[in-house]
């Protein structure tokens, strides 16, 4: 717990403007746990008062130090648990994926509008192993070394910290991106094939839910199709650019067949689950 008085002034002005710690993960926990136990005492013929266990567990929230925990602390928190402490190449590598997952104590499904069906979060580690698998080490490293730089070329003066949308919007992301696409669909000639084993890398690598609609969501193929739609976005620009950053000129006119037949089947595999 921070006891740094700026941090404190920041935390109470916050509050005063209706701004608060977003780390739920204690109120979640009593909730489920009052209606476990009044299950179960229900399943056992007793009876529980829940709305009076609610209030005592409201009481014990208030009292408790994460309450007036600093909004600064608390977010370093968050980002914690939100996986945007990854190395440099993972989180580079899992961005375009943004946009599909919720945020930090939302569900799948209910982050913001789009047509893709919702990822969860548990699926990054599955990602990043089946992408580290189709590149094999010694290209993973040399990408590695890459995003390592170009984080380290976007560091904060005053807080020494990475500033990742600095680091998104720099043209050395972008070809970054497009060359670790171009390694990965190398391997997608036999495309239902290699949809097939990705499920399953990613579904062998789903850490265990954490909460009971996470324990009810499940990794689909429509959920792969649309991973792929979003992994493939800086790919797809590139392929229908033609400057001096356009595939063709990047990695040749063989590359942009490849990159041809790879979105032809994915684009009929995206119409066929209705996928868009």
């Amino acid at each position: 717990m921070s006891t740094d008085p700026n941090d404190r002034d920041t935390a109470a002005a916050n509050a005063q403007s209706g701004v608060h710690c977003p780390l739920k993960a204690p109120n979640a926990l009593l909730a489920d746990f009052i209606q476990y136990y009044a299950q179960s005492a229900a399943n056992s013929g007793s009876h529980v008062d829940v709305e009076a266990l609610r209030t005592i567990a409201s009481a014990f929230l208030r009292s408790h130090p994460l309450h007036a925990l600093g909004f600064s602390v608390c977010r370093r928190l968050l980002n914690e648990a939100e996986g945007r402490t990854l190395p440099p190449f993972d989180r580079i590598l899992v961005e375009p994926l943004r946009p599909l997952l919720p945020r930090f104590g939302g569900t799948p499904g209910t982050a913001a509008p789009t047509n893709h069906p919702m990822l969860s979060r548990r699926v990054i580690p599955g990602v990043i192993s089946a992408t580290v698998a189709m590149l094999g080490q010694e290209r993973t490293e040399q990408f590695r070394r890459r995003a390592e730089e170009l984080a380290a070329s976007h560091l904060s003066p005053t807080t020494g910290q990475i500033e990742w949308p600095q680091v998104f919007a720099d043209r050395e992301n972008h070809l970054l991106l497009v060359d670790v696409s171009m390694g990965v669909i190398a391997h997608f000639e036999d495309f239902p094939h290699r949809l097939s084993w990705l499920m399953a890398v990613i579904d062998s690598n789903l850490p265990p839910a954490t909460s009971p609609i996470e324990r009810e969501w499940n990794f689909t193929e429509r959920h792969a199709i649309a991973l792929l739609l979003a992994l493939s976005k800086p790919l797809r620009r590139a392929q229908a650019s033609y400057d001096v950053d356009g595939l063709a000129n990047r990695h040749g006119l063989e590359a942009v067949d490849t990159a041809a037949r790879f979105f032809r089947a994915l684009d009929a595999a995206a119409f066929e689950a209705r996928v868009t």
